[in-house]
């Protein structure tokens, strides 16, 4: 008769009565079916003792360790389960003699989130171990700790990896630094991906090559809108296909405070200019909550870098937390109008009351319609999706003269789902300097980093 063994606990120790059920239930290792622990690591040690034989039934094999102590924990090598279909380990290790397909081929998920350091896999490992998993449909990779130092990196890139194909892989996770995520990639090909959900560590610069490289050769991660989220530690795009609740890409760079964020998500979305440069949709917004209160505006110049790749943009959504921001950046120049910011923008609508989105805008909106680029602006409030339902709220359209009045834009636009972590440990994981800074000493860093990547042949 098929055994079930589930405990969850996340604060407290197993009684001693509930150790031995579970390590009675484990001795029968002919009849697991399904095992499912979350408990702190000194409970679980003994449990993974018990994994170092076959279990010839075991399907479902979830284990999650909810404190942290010196010794990792890690599955023995041992380990043999040839009909398991769902493999999940948090801070949990895998031994570097287990090969996956020895152990099980009938993998359709599997989960490897908050690697313990000692465990490491190595980018060319970890390929090897996913080459003879051919119904594999999820996979999800992420770390404790940035893994490799950058001390590492350098070893790390040059490795020869032989490619794999991931027939049928439907979901792909990502949580860790741009190197192994690039070497990564470089050796992977997932022709039916569906969703692609990748957070970075912070650092200056990102070369996101190899990334752009795979997006674009997956046909189902094309994109027609994008919502971009500042959050109080990190930044995130979000794209679609069309549907708000069918995401197929979200990239977050967990950093802080908002100048740093522009930057880096500036680089990722440059890196993906080929991929974006489908969005008919873009919303912008900045989650106020939390975010530190800054004396004066932000560069324009950060704005418009990070506006460059979005060229087929039909219609722009800015939340009210931005639009005094984005006002300015819109704005013509000592140079003249910025006509290279957005050139197909038709729609553009803004969370303000009817005449503040004039006195906002007024100046833009002219100057497009001079030079024959008319934007129709319309004020109200951006449309959520709540838990499938969908909240308008109408929205009203400012007139301006010589110009045209737009239908109100009801659609609604794609919520925020991610999760990522945040970590402090090391040079990719700092979220960078905290609060406000004089425009002078971020653009110093800005141009120190931008020599820096000149110098490695990045442009």
């Amino acid at each position: 008769m098929p055994l079930v063994i589930e405990c969850r606990n996340n604060t407290i120790a197993w009684v001693l009565h509930d150790k031995e059920n579970i390590f009675t239930g484990l001795q029968r290792n002919d009849c697991v079916r399904r095992i499912v622990l979350q408990a702190p690591s000194p409970s679980l040690r003994t449990c993974l003792v018990a994994l170092s034989e076959l279990f010839p039934q075991l399907e479902h094999l979830s284990i999650e360790s909810t404190t942290k102590e010196e010794a990792s924990l890690v599955l023995p090598g041992t380990f043999r389960a040839p009909n398991l279909r769902h493999l999940a380990f948090h801070d949990i290790g895998l031994p570097e003699q287990l090969s996956l397909p020895a152990s099980t081929t009938a993998l359709v998920t599997l989960t490897l989130t908050h690697i313990p350091a000692p465990y490491y896999l190595h980018p060319g490992h970890l390929v090897t171990q996913l080459q003879d998993l051919p119904y594999l449909e999820e996979l999800s990779i992420g770390f404790a700790v940035p893994m490799p130092r950058p001390s590492a990196e350098g070893k790390l890139l040059p490795a020869p990896i032989p490619r794999v194909t991931l027939p049928i892989l439907k979901r792909f996770t990502f949580r860790g630094v741009v190197v192994y995520l690039e070497n990564l990639v470089a050796q992977m090909y997932a022709p039916l991906l569906e969703q692609l959900d990748i957070t970075l560590l912070f650092q200056l610069a990102f070369t996101l090559v190899n990334l752009a490289q795979f997006v674009y050769t997956i046909e189902r991660l094309r994109c027609l809108s994008a919502r971009v989220l500042f959050r109080r530690s990190c930044a995130s795009i979000v794209t679609t296909n069309g549907e708000p609740r069918d995401r197929n890409l979200t990239i977050s760079v967990i950093c802080e405070p908002l100048d740093w964020q522009i930057d880096s998500i500036s680089q990722v979305c440059g890196a993906l200019a080929q991929v974006l440069s489908s969005i008919e949709e873009l919303t912008l917004d900045l989650e106020e909550a939390g975010i530190p209160f800054r004396e004066s505006a932000l560069d324009d110049t950060l704005w418009r870098e990070f506006l460059q790749p979005f060229r087929g943009v039909r219609r722009l959504h800015i939340g009210s937390a931005l639009t005094s921001e984005l006002s300015d950046a819109l704005k013509p120049d000592a140079g003249g109008l910025v006509m290279e910011l957005l050139p197909a923008l038709q729609d553009l609508e803004v969370q303000l009351e009817r005449d503040d989105a004039y006195n906002a805008f007024s100046t833009f909106i002219g100057a497009r319609e001079r030079a024959g680029r008319p934007v129709y602006l319309s004020a109200g409030h951006i449309a959520w999706i709540l838990e499938g339902t969908t909240t308008c709220v109408p929205t009203q359209t400012v007139l301006l003269e010589g110009l045209s009045p737009t239908v109100p834009s009801t659609s609604p636009v794609m919520p925020y789902r991610g999760q990522p972590g945040r970590d402090s440990d090391g040079t990719h994981g700092s979220k960078g300097p905290r609060g406000s800074r004089k425009h002078s000493d971020f653009a110093q860093s800005i141009a120190q980093k931008r020599k820096r990547r000149k110098r490695q042949g990045y442009r």
